[in-house]
């Protein structure tokens, strides 16, 4: 590793700071924040987003809850920059799933009720927004995929940004760390937008837009298996910096990867410049001084075994599981052999997740025969009898012994999508389909939708299709 030296603060220090932290203690989280702070030169100042990840929660009755940045982690970043003198207002923003309500999942995962208790007792404003209701405003990337994107003012008009991202595995992506984190800037219309095979560049192109001036990285208890429905691991310790592709270099060694090569995102922003390049270049400070270091703590979650990798394949977890289901893969394109694995597929691995979260593993074996087809499959598909599940508008095959051919034409297809289309026809109940769920869900909808009405979102999207889009259609 790099000699150690003292952090010179800003995004080219590629100083990581790992401080141990056995569990959850806001007070104990606030320490350690503010002694990173210190020690890699960040000062807050004016508006401070906090940008944690919050991609769903729900009732527990119906799904564990484990998917999110901690309360305490929130809370502890939350009083540590409450304290900095030049801070003049807190925000904590978030854009949940597709087609999740932020102010859905703010409430089961209990951000509502701690942000609330918080108001009184900090010494600056403090709001909690979901992003997917606040209002826009254009910001220009000039990337890959996006030329331009619309944020919320609340994460675009903010003088600093403070990212607080959950470790995870992640079922496509290999891992869900600090640069991931920024898909949730985007709102539901260009989240969507090449999540596909393009998924790389699209997160890179989102650096431009998404910088973080600082990172608090939510390691404590880590998410193994798939991003959705994680299954818990206690690595306790938190890691910090001023370099987001740092600091998921450092944050993949400890799930066992190599993050230049093995974790595709930060493989196509080292492609496209960004630095380091390669862990060797990141100066490791606290408690992991060298890459052994964080081997030595990498031990805490292991073994890397089926459960590491849930959900990560889906015939394998159809197999566990004693499933009829299968599912049956080809190219999205005639003029390649490349399959898409970012869009529909990683849809289809998070839907089948939530649906043994909820169902219970017993429900898959008792399911009804069927086959999932993504991309164009050119062996004939036996269905069994059962019903045949084209996802996506790619999905092509000869279906044979079918009771009915469903096809979910959108690119990408959502397990949003995958629970409504699908219903309970794979013979396994769906939450979203559970009385609980829905008297829950529907309110979260339409108050979302009232408070865009109120507050002119719904007229910013308007005159951006006016202004943007409505010659073209003319």
């Amino acid at each position: 590793m790099n000699e150690k030296k003292p952090s010179s603060g800003g995004p080219q220090d590629f100083s990581v700071l790992v401080r141990e932290c056995a569990d959850y203690d806001p007070q104990k989280i606030k320490a350690i924040v503010a002694e990173g702070m210190a020690a890699l030169g960040y000062e807050p100042k004016g508006k401070v987003a906090l940008k944690p990840n919050v991609v769903c929660a729900f009732d527990p009755r119906l799904i564990a809850q484990r998917a999110f940045t901690h309360l305490d982690v929130v809370e502890g970043t939350l009083r540590a920059a409450a304290e900095r003198p030049e801070v003049s207002r807190l925000s904590v923003t978030e854009t949940s799933a597709v087609g999740n309500p932020s102010r859905f999942s703010f409430r089961w995962s209990g951000y509502t009720e701690r942000i609330s208790r918080l108001k009184p007792q900090l010494t600056k404003p403090l709001d909690l927004v979901g992003m997917d209701e606040d209002r826009r405003v254009s910001c220009w990337v000039g990337g890959s995929v996006h030329h331009q994107v619309r944020l919320s003012r609340a994460f675009a008009e903010a003088d600093t940004r403070i990212y607080l991202p959950k470790l995870k595995c992640h079922c496509v992506c290999k891992m869900t760390g600090t640069v991931k984190l920024n898909i949730g800037i985007l709102n539901f219309d260009e989240r969507s937008i090449h999540h596909d095979y393009l998924l790389d560049e699209k997160m890179v192109d989102l650096l431009s837009v998404g910088w973080p001036d600082f990172v608090v990285m939510d390691a404590i208890t880590i998410g193994v298996g798939n991003e959705g429905v994680p299954i818990p691991r206690q690595l306790g310790l938190i890691l910090m910096g001023r370099n987001a592709v740092a600091v998921d270099l450092a944050a993949a060694r400890l799930l066992g990867l190599k993050g230049e090569t093995e974790v595709p995102y930060l493989a196509a922003a080292i492609r496209r410049g960004f630095r380091p390049a390669r862990l060797e270049e990141v100066t490791l400070l606290g408690d992991a001084r060298t890459v052994a270091d964080l081997d030595r703590f990498s031990k805490r979650i292991q073994p890397f075994d089926e459960e590491f990798y849930r959900w990560q394949d889906v015939n394998t977890d159809l197999k566990r599981l004693g499933s009829p289901l299968r599912l049956y893969q080809g190219p999205y394109s005639d003029g390649s052999e490349a399959k898409c694995e970012y869009g529909c597929i990683m849809g289809l691995k998070m839907y089948l997740g939530f649906m043994e979260s909820y169902a219970g593993a017993e429900a898959f074996s008792r399911g009804r025969p069927g086959a999932f087809v993504i991309g164009k499959v050119k062996e004939p598909v036996d269905a069994k009898g059962g019903n045949a599940y084209l996802i996506g508008s790619c999905s092509r095959a000869r279906v044979e012994n079918a009771r009915k051919v469903i096809k979910i034409d959108k690119c990408f297809t959502t397990a949003a999508d995958m629970f409504l289309v699908f219903g309970n026809r794979t013979g396994i109940h769906s939450p979203f389909f559970d009385p609980v769920f829905l008297r829950q869900y529907v309110p979260a909808l339409l108050a979302g939708s009232l408070k865009k009405l109120c507050n002119g979102r719904y007229l910013d999207d308007a005159g951006d299709f006016i202004t943007q889009q409505l010659m073209r259609k003319l």
